[in-house]
């Protein structure tokens, strides 16, 4: 059948008229859409997920935070349900093993630092904070790049018009139905282009009109195309890619305060081993000074003088005294511990006490020097995470100042447009003539020019200036960290002198208050003098023996502080553990919830399809 047909028709005087329609042919039309749809394509809002630290971030940020027995704090009958974590049945590490003291009753936990820092990882209200920020940059990104989806638009109108009629050219009385449909996009390259339909059906009382009732179909794209200002893909994409540099910012405060924490852990952990320690030493310096107060209590009269006595009582009663403050220590120590950890089985209303049993270690063999200056410096230029941070500042403010530079250019847009049309009394009709008749095309350039061009140039000043602040800012946080690496380095080194000093003068007062003692047992008189020199050997023994324990507490607190100062943090033996183990329960834990969908799912199918309709006769049906 040819393209073209001849109809006979009769116009509204009653005379038969020829008029031609279009019943097929080509239409290059819905092509082209398809083309710069593909063409376009959408914008990726994805980023890098494949780091440990952001597989932790996701696994916090997609569960429940935990609950707890009064979410807030408005139950004045239970003022300590705000402090009480509540277990629940998806918990992913196990509880704590309490076991009470038969001899004293009270509750007591054993713990690990590497559980100790699991259930940190886990449990931190503060690393929990700071696990949304991510995840709520992703969300803004996926915002940025919507700006390039594809939006469909349509539109239905309806006018019934009855004006006086005043020419036999313009008609008195009309009804217009009008539905428009289309496509349209933004695309990376700065382009807007849309392609749109539309359909309108008009009836009219012209007396000379040769279709009264008339279909009228348009097919319709634009293309508006920047070639100067607002051109190209790293203009357009600025928006997009500094999203995602805010993503890696909030990642990246997601991981500082992880390692923070972390940090923080290690150190209340061998912080409450070294108040316990220190606890335990001055207990046996109290009982070693009251044995040798009632030995100085017991030569009054003999060699002893109310003075002897009365300095004999000062030691002991100092002694208690110290003891007092290292039992407060404990119980501080401790609650900065449970803080940082809050579970549900040991929390700040508890009573549990917690006894760590990993022991600090510093062997001089296998402990050295942990790294070079300049390897740990070049350690924390590369992983800190401040100093990441403000790199993708410095990144920022090199997009801004693009941008800027870009926009200062004259603005010059290629317009186009091509459109075809028919019109028949019949729909079919007239929608057969597209893209085979009736097609009109336009093109031109639309020019802007601001004279003097201030505001813009102001703009670009001002990014500038940003940028020039951004690296100045990155070089002030680099020369922060890198004196904090150093201090830290030199830190490590001291206390691992110190334990070796300190060790050395335990051995000598353990030495010196051991002959003492056997002195003791051959002296044919044992002097209110002799017994004075022994109370003060024994608190410099006592003395000795804390500063070792305190040295190598802070000896691994400064190893762990170390590695947070040179970005490495995470990568210390129990937290990389802790992390993995985490990481992995959570994926177990999700596989878990899956599997239990699936089966609940096709539990409710099989239910559905197995149910019998009630028919009359006691009979039934399935479906």
């Amino acid at each position: 059948m040819s393209p073209c047909q001849t109809s006979e028709l009769w116009n509204g005087n009653g005379q038969q008229v020829a008029w031609k329609h279009h019943s097929g042919g080509f239409s290059p039309w819905p092509y082209l859409v398809i083309i710069l749809v593909v063409l376009s394509g959408c914008v990726s809002d994805q980023v890098d997920e494949s780091s440990p630290v952001a597989s932790y971030q996701q696994a916090l940020a997609s569960e429940e935070a935990p609950q707890r027995t009064d979410n807030e704090g408005a139950d004045a009958a239970e003022p300590l349900g705000l402090l009480t974590p509540v277990s629940s049945e998806s918990e992913l590490i196990p509880e704590f093993d309490v076991v009470v003291d038969p001899n004293t009753g009270s509750k007591i936990s054993q713990l690990t630092v590497e559980q100790a820092i699991f259930r940190a990882l886990a449990h931190s209200p503060e690393i929990r904070v700071v696990s949304f920020d991510p995840a709520i940059a992703q969300q803004e990104l996926t915002q940025a790049t919507a700006e390039f989806d594809p939006t469909v638009f349509s539109r239905l109108n309806y006018e019934d018009e009855d004006n006086p009629e005043n020419s036999i050219f313009t008609p008195g009385q009309s009804e217009t139905t009008l539905f428009e449909s289309g496509l349209k996009q933004r695309i990376s390259t700065g382009a807007e282009w849309s392609a749109s339909y539309a359909l309108t059906r008009i009836w009219d009382n012209l007396v000379g009109r040769t279709l009264p009732t008339r279909y009228e179909p348009v097919l319709a794209f634009q293309l508006k195309q920047p070639l100067l200002r607002d051109a190209g893909q790293k203009v357009n994409l600025a928006g997009v890619d500094i999203a995602r540099l805010n993503h890696r910012i909030a990642l990246l405060g997601f991981r500082k305060k992880a390692e923070e924490i972390s940090t923080e852990v290690i150190r209340a952990y061998w912080q409450l081993v070294q108040a316990r320690r220190d606890l335990e030493i001055q207990r046996r310096l109290v009982k070693q000074t009251e044995q040798t107060v009632d030995k100085v209590e017991g030569r009054r009269g003999i060699d002893a003088t109310g003075v002897h006595v009365h300095q004999a009582k000062s030691y002991a009663k100092s002694s208690q005294a110290v003891l007092l403050n290292f039992e407060k220590r404990v119980n501080d120590a401790q609650d900065a511990l449970v803080r940082l950890m809050a579970t549900s089985g040991v929390h700040l209303a508890s009573d549990v006490e917690i006894v760590p049993v990993t022991a600090p270690e510093a062997n001089e063999e296998e402990i050295q020097r942990p790294v070079a200056d300049r390897q740990a410096l070049a350690l924390a230029m590369q992983h800190n995470p401040i100093i990441l941070h403000a790199k993708a500042a410095v990144e920022i403010a090199d997009i801004n100042v693009r941008v800027a530079k870009h926009q200062r250019m004259p603005r010059l847009d290629l317009v186009t447009s091509a459109s075809t049309q028919g019109l028949a009394r019949e729909r079919e009709d007239a929608s057969g003539q597209l893209g085979s008749d009736y097609t009109s095309y336009a093109a031109g350039l639309v020019f802007e020019f601001t004279l003097g061009g201030r505001e813009r140039y102001a703009e670009l000043i001002k990014r500038r200036l940003e940028r020039r602040k951004a690296t100045a800012v990155l070089h002030n946080v680099a020369d922060q960290v890198a004196v904090q690496v150093k201090e830290r380095l030199r830190k490590v080194e001291t206390n691992l002198a110190e334990i070796q000093v300190q060790t050395e003068a335990v051995a000598e007062g353990s030495v010196y208050l051991q002959a003492l003692q056997d002195s003791e047992m051959v002296r044919e008189q044992l002097t209110a003098e002799f017994l004075l020199v022994k109370l003060q050997a024994q608190e410099t023994l006592a003395q000795a023996e804390r500063a070792e324990n305190e040295a190598m507490a802070q000896f691994n607190i400064a190893l762990a502080e170390l590695a947070q100062a040179t970005g490495t943090v995470l990568d210390l033996h129990p937290i990389e553990t802790s992390l993995s183990s985490l990481v992995t329960a959570h994926e177990e834990a999700e596989r878990e919830r899956q599997e239990i969908d699936r089966q609940e799912s096709e539990a409710a199918g099989r239910g559905y399809r197995g149910y019998l309709w009630p028919l009359p006769g006691g009979r039934g049906t399935a479906f």
